[in-house]
């Protein structure tokens, strides 16, 4: 009987710190702006970082860097390119957007 209530265990303790996360308690803030204002930006910025996506070696396949769906009152998705998404944070620093606290 331990050994099938271990797996579901720690499951469930794995969940709840996953919930916990510092991350979940920000947002995205910039002074006088709309959500209209975030969508635009966030469009632009996800544009610009996926053009800087490293190009691929000859044995890899293309992949590119998808956007990730990003809201203002969420905190930001992660990319599956590092690179990408430190593009995408600069760009959207440079618009004046910060991740706060709530």
């Amino acid at each position: 009987m331990k050994t099938t209530i271990l797996p579901v265990l720690t499951a469930c303790v794995t969940l709840a710190a996953a919930c916990a996360t510092p991350g979940a308690q920000t947002h995205w803030r910039k002074a006088g702006a709309s959500s209209a204002d975030f969508t635009t930006d966030n469009q632009s910025c996800g544009a610009r970082a996926t053009r800087v996506v490293p190009t691929p070696r000859p044995d890899q396949a293309p992949g590119g860097a998808v956007a990730p769906d990003n809201r203002m009152d969420q905190p930001p998705r992660p990319w599956t390119s590092a690179v990408a998404e430190g593009a995408y944070m600069d760009c959207m620093s440079e618009r004046g957007w910060r991740i706060v606290q709530r």
